[in-house]
């Protein structure tokens, strides 16, 4: 058959690798960059408020990351369910799985709405914010949880899309979305036209009314009639225990992995507080992290690309290519992150000097990116291998490795380098870059053992 006749479906589980991972993953790839660039653009829109305002963006967005760990869990149950089903050519599971997602949005989004809301004060403190951060950061916190659902919704089309090896579409839609959300930003930031100055709240209310828009959009073109599957209400009204237990089942762990990784991060941002440098290590951090995340981007969206595959291909019962799936993968994700950190560690200074206007700042996020960058080859080959085991629905040992390196190990070696060893901030970049190798190669080892080829995924009626 053609390549150019080849539906989604046949070029994952027949066509060339490379072009099979490409295919998936260049928009993915857009999409993240997309999402990084809207995150800094927040950020740079902000600076003139001055370090209190990037600082207060910066730790919101890091406290609200952990709370939102838990749609990473119905996000991986539902994408390995839904590729798996597919592979199977069962329709109908994969087009239920979907929904039961959707309904456990709705679900979550009814409980963290009232408790983010009435906790991001406590969380802030926490954190060690200082006042300042502190009077900026809770209603740009609070803003957030209003919204929360249309964030978890537009999160979860997406998701759905890629099980259904269609990564183009949401792609278009997260145009469009950060597109109203850049130009919501300068209105609500700056107060253009007849719209109040709303400072840092102007941020958060933009990304509120941005993210509503995708998830009517991905809500309409799943229901077009385009796919192999719809999402119809009848499926998101249900309550399926069954399947929104194996969503759960496979999700869960996921969701701890990521959780972890967010807890270490808080804990390390807590430590970054209380360094010499203070709030402006407080500020360099987030700035950090964001050019820093034009790196790793593309390699979770390779990883992503990589779970779909994994999917369909163990769902068709083949496991030799599903492997191959995730080495093809980590190699073109460890080349593109290699590149795009060397342009990080060479223009670091520059690019500290865009986003921030303080000294200190632009100093210590220079040592930070730079730091950093050397571990993303690494870096790659554990988020892309550790995806591609998702995809199996395998993320137990996943869990535990992530568990063992950035807990276990990251956040005792970055107080021991940053307070006894008095490395200060520098200590804590340090001890990312270590843990960031020793995890690659764990994960690299349990996927070259295999044992995720065998996971299987619970038999169930839909209902219907």
């Amino acid at each position: 058959m053609a390549k150019s006749t080849m539906t989604r479906r046949e070029r994952i589980l027949e066509g060339n690798l490379l072009h099979s991972v490409c295919y998936l993953a260049w928009p993915i790839v857009l999409q993240s960059l997309l999402h990084v660039t809207m995150g800094m653009a927040d950020l740079r829109m902000v600076n003139h408020l001055g370090h209190e305002a990037i600082a207060a963006v910066g730790i919101g967005r890091q406290v609200i990351m952990i709370i939102l760990v838990m749609v990473l869990a119905i996000q991986a149950g539902a994408v390995a369910v839904v590729a798996r089903k597919l592979g199977e050519k069962n329709y109908e599971h994969a087009e239920s799985a979907a929904g039961q997602a959707m309904t456990l949005v709705l679900l979550f989004a009814l409980v963290m709405t009232p408790v983010g809301i009435l906790s991001s004060r406590l969380l802030l403190t926490l954190m060690g914010a200082k006042p300042g951060v502190m009077a900026l950061g809770v209603p740009y916190m609070q803003v957030f949880f209003l919204g929360i659902v249309f964030f978890m919704g537009n999160f979860m089309c997406k998701a759905i899309f890629h099980g259904l090896g269609d990564t183009r579409t949401p792609l278009y839609i997260n145009i469009a979305v950060n597109g109203i959300n850049l130009i919501g930003n300068f209105f609500l930031i700056y107060g253009l036209w007849f719209f109040p100055e709303l400072g840092v709240i102007g941020a958060a209310v933009a990304s509120a009314f941005s993210r509503l828009v995708g998830t009517v959009l991905g809500i309409v073109v799943l229901n077009k009639g385009h796919y192999a599957i719809r999402i119809r209400l009848s499926h998101v009204l249900k309550f399926s225990f069954e399947e929104i237990k194996e969503i759960l089942r496979i999700g869960m762990p996921t969701a701890f992995q990521g959780m972890s990784r967010n807890i270490s991060t808080l804990l390390l941002v807590s430590m970054i507080t209380r360094t010499a440098a203070g709030g402006f290590a407080a500020a360099a951090f987030p700035v950090g992290m964001k050019v820093n995340q034009f790196a790793i981007m593309p390699g979770i969206a390779i990883g992503q690309a990589t779970t779909t595959m994994v999917g369909m291909n163990l769902g068709n019962e083949n496991p030799k290519r599903a492997e191959q799936c995730g080495w093809t993968a980590s190699r073109v994700g460890s080349i593109l992150m290699s590149a795009i950190a060397l342009i990080n560690f060479i223009f670091a200074p520059q690019i500290m000097s865009f986003f921030a206007e303080e000294s200190e700042v632009i100093e210590i996020g220079t040592a930070f990116i730079r730091i950093i960058a050397v571990a993303e080859p690494f870096h790659a080959l554990g988020v892309i291998l550790s995806k591609g085991m998702q995809g199996a629905g395998y993320t137990l040992v996943p869990f535990y490795l992530t568990v063992i390196s950035w807990l276990g190990i990251r956040v005792p070696l970055a107080y021991l380098l940053a307070f006894p060893l008095n490395l200060q901030s520098t200590g804590v970049w340090i001890s990312m870059n270590a843990t960031f190798i020793l995890q690659a190669v764990l994960v690299a080892t349990a996927f070259k053992r295999g044992t995720w080829k065998e996971a299987k995924l619970k038999a169930y009626s839909t209902g219907s």
